[in-house]
């Protein structure tokens, strides 16, 4: 009886949780609509895994295909040769790889791309007897751009830094067959340009399989900035699938946070 009526609270909490998000996605765009004349959707699906090398050493990488039909650029994420990550303690980590994104152009500019990124971060988790994840994940990312026209080819440094939280919906937080919540915001600052140029709001519910497999929706909302002297214009609204796959191992224990390197 009790285990029923906690099964029944769960699905409770997860209805007015994903009621919540989809009434603030439909009260974002509608509101966008009047903000400006045009915002592009983009469609992402993720797969990360994560393997443990030891105690304290994870390799990760991210495999990803992004469609942005309104701009008509497709992208393949490969993440070879992936990223490090190497956590000393239970709340800090530190990451350090790179990996590989295809861009492919299909608009009359017809510009076809390759970017490989190289990236050097840490993630720090606020310590609680909440059960929550709350975070900060600032990384430097070094991205370089080759197109089939050579005058082209262009490499920029930016640093990205996330603040977050990830909250359980209803009993059993972070076990299996439960599910939680995902706010976010993140700003990126390019040295070329010299200024913050993007930001990134995000909301989104994930559902925890089993100690191998999780599942997270996230919307996000996507500001640029054209130049330092104007303000962001939302630019994008992005809708994202993660598969998380903690790929298991005999003796060390998964990553329970891995990044996505996203």
């Amino acid at each position: 009886m009790y285990k029923k009526r906690v099964s029944i609270q769960n699905k409770i909490s997860l209805r007015h949780a994903i009621a919540v998000m989809l009434i603030v996605i439909s009260l974002l765009n509608s509101k966008s609509i009047y903000a400006q004349e045009a915002i592009d959707n983009e469609y992402r699906l993720i797969v990360v895994p994560t393997y443990p090398i030891s105690e304290k050493f994870y390799l990760t990488t991210y495999l990803g295909y992004v469609n942005n039909p309104d701009s008509k650029i497709i992208s393949t994420y490969i993440g070879l040769p992936g990223l490090l990550v190497y956590k000393p303690k239970k709340n800090f980590q530190l990451q350090a790889g790179c990996f590989l994104i295809l861009n492919n152009d299909k608009s009359e500019i017809n510009k076809d791309s390759k970017e490989m990124r190289y990236v050097l971060g840490e993630k720090i988790n606020l310590p609680n007897t909440n059960d929550l994840r709350i975070y900060n994940w600032t990384r430097y990312e070094l991205r370089s751009f080759n197109y089939e026209n050579n005058d082209l080819n262009k490499t920029n440094n930016r640093i990205r830094s996330r603040f977050g939280i990830e909250f359980p919906v209803g009993k059993n937080p972070w076990q299996a067959n439960s599910w939680y919540g995902i706010t976010d915001f993140e700003c990126f600052y390019t040295f070329e340009k010299g200024y913050m140029e993007r930001f990134r709001q995000r909301f989104g519910v994930g559902y925890v399989i089993d100690k191998q497999w999780t599942l997270n929706f996230v919307y996000h909302i996507q500001l640029d900035r054209a130049n330092k002297d104007m303000n962001p214009d939302w630019t994008t609204n992005i809708f994202r699938l993660d598969v998380r796959w903690n790929i298991p191992h005999k003796v060390h224990q998964p990553l329970p946070d891995a990044p996505d390197t996203d």
